[in-house]
């Protein structure tokens, strides 16, 4: 289940002429580009972060092997990656999204799904839990209904509120 890798950014735009680029950042805080020091397309090229700013929701940052605006803008649409080993430790009781999505999810009894999105929509996440041929459910990822996250395993074990099932 785990993954090496990890969805950072997406490059949404160039910023001057000398290579800028302006990302999107998808992590829980934007001054995260200041504690690693590389990133990766896709294909695992790797890029040196070599300056950081920050303008409005967004962050803007010079990538060693871009220099000019030509080369920035062929990298529109990208998504930056980096290595999960280059993060800093979480917090217990918190998981990469990448880590998560895929695991089972069950209580003592019932298997009721597998973890297909989590939402972050203000204080708590939200675990959508994909069903067969039935509607999803969106369950609070609160300490009260999320019981266990056992990612080696691939379980997540819960304790359902009372009338989730019903809506």
């Amino acid at each position: 289940m785990e993954q090496s890798y990890l969805e950072l950014s997406k490059i949404v735009n160039t910023h001057g002429l000398k290579g800028d680029i302006k990302v999107v950042p998808w992590a829980d805080y934007p001054e995260i580009f200041e504690e690693i020091h590389y990133v990766y397309t896709e294909d695992l090229t790797e890029y040196k972060i070599t300056n950081v700013k920050y303008q409005k929701n967004m962050v803007i940052l010079h990538l060693d092997k871009i220099t000019s605006i030509e080369m920035a803008e062929k990298m529109k649409n990208t998504v930056l990656y980096v290595k999960k080993e280059d993060m800093p430790p979480l917090d217990n009781d918190t998981y990469y999204v990448a880590d998560l999505i895929g695991l089972k999810v069950s209580d003592e009894n019932t298997e009721y799904g597998v973890i297909s999105d989590v939402l972050s929509h203000g204080g708590t996440d939200i675990y959508v839990i994909k069903r067969k041929g039935q509607k999803d459910l969106l369950l609070p990822a609160a300490k009260e209904f999320v019981l266990e996250v056992n990612i080696p395993e691939g379980i997540v074990r819960v304790s359902l509120p009372e009338g989730l099932l019903e809506l």
